[in-house]
C-alpha cells in the first residue's frame, strides 16, 4: 500500500486530494507550512496536489499556540474543551476520527491520502479502518513515537515533527546557502526560491531519468505563483541547461520527451 495511485475525476482536472487532521493537544510549535510543502514533495506522481480537508482540534490553549499558522493556511479550527476538570482528556481524537470516517463514507471529494498529526495512539483505530478501505495513511508524530508498533503497523509513512521545528530549519537554511543554492541566487532567484528549488530537486532519486515536467509540477505545487517571467533564466529548459553546466544534473530528449537526471 506504500504506492499512492491518483484517480481521474470527471468533474475536475486530474488532481491528488489530501485530508489533514491535526490533533493540537500536547504539540510543540513547528512550521506547519513547511510540513505541508514537504508532504507535497513526497507525493511521487506528476500531478497537482490539493489539501482538500484541513481540520485542527484542541482546547483553547492548544489552539492559541498555532492560531496564526492555522489561519494563514486556511485550516478549519474546532475547539474541543476538556470534558471535566478532573478528566483532562478532551474529545479531539473522537471528533477528528469521526470526521475522517465521514469523509470516507461521503466520498465527495474522493480523498487519496489521509494524514494525521498526533502523538495519540487512539488514532490508530481510524488509521487502520481507512487502510482497510484502500486508503493511504501517513502519520506525523514526535520522534520518540516514530517506532511505536501501533503507529508503524497502522500507517504507510511516518514523518517526524522535529524535522519541522522552525528555528532548526532556519539555521539549516542559513548554513546551506552554498553549492546549488548559491548558483540559483547568482542567476536571479531569491533566497526562498533557491531553497525550494533545491528541495524539489533533492526530492527526486539520483541517477534515474525522469520527465522534466515532474519538476515543473512540484515547484508549482509548493510555490503557487512561481514564474520565470522577467528573469535572465526565463524558462525551465534554460534553468536545466544552467544546472547541467554546473554538474548538478543531466538532461536529454527521448521520443520527443524532455528528461533529466539528478547527479
Amino acid at each position: 500500500m506504500s504506492k499512492i495511485t491518483p484517480k481521474v475525476r470527471f468533474y475536475m482536472e486530474k488532481v491528488f486530494l489530501i485530508a489533514l487532521y491535526f490533533d493540537l493537544e500536547n504539540m510543540e510549535i513547528f512550521d506547519l507550512n513547511q510540513l505541508l510543502q514537504d508532504v507535497t514533495l513526497k507525493i511521487e506522481e506528476n500531478i497537482a496536489t490539493i489539501f482538500a480537508i484541513k481540520l485542527a482540534c484542541g482546547d483553547t490553549g492548544s489552539i492559541a499556540k498555532f492560531r496564526e499558522q492555522l489561519k494563514d493556511l486556511n485550516f478549519n479550527i474546532r475547539e474541543t474543551p476538556h470534558v471535566s476538570e478532573k478528566n483532562m482528556k478532551n474529545r479531539a481524537d473522537l471528533i477528528l476520527s469521526i470526521e475522517a470516517f465521514e469523509s470516507l463514507y461521503q466520498n465527495n471529494p474522493t480523498i487519496d491520502l489521509y494524514i494525521f498529526i498526533t502523538s495519540d495512539t487512539d488514532f490508530t483505530v481510524i488509521m487502520d479502518k481507512l487502510r482497510k478501505y484502500g486508503k493511504s495513511v501517513w502519520l506525523v508524530t514526535n520522534k520518540i513515537y516514530k517506532e511505536k508498533r501501533l503507529f508503524t503497523s497502522s500507517s504507510d509513512k511516518i514523518l517526524v515533527i522535529e524535522d519541522y521545528i522552525r528555528d532548526n530549519k532556519l539555521e539549516t537554511v542559513k548554513r546551506e546557502i552554498i553549492g546549488i543554492e548559491k548558483t540559483l541566487l547568482d542567476i536571479g532567484f531569491n533566497e526562498i526560491e533557491s531553497v525550494k528549488i533545491k528541495e524539489v530537486l533533492e526530492s527526486f532519486d539520483k541517477d534515474v531519468w525522469l520527465e522534466s515536467a515532474k519538476f515543473g509540477t512540484k515547484i508549482k505545487n509548493i510555490i503557487k505563483d512561481f514564474s520565470y517571467k522577467g528573469r535572465k533564466i526565463n524558462s525551465q529548459s534554460k534553468l536545466f541547461e544552467h544546472l547541467k553546466k554546473n554538474n548538478y544534473l543531466e538532461i536529454k530528449k527521448e521520443n520527443k520527451v524532455d528528461l533529466f537526471k539528478i547527479l
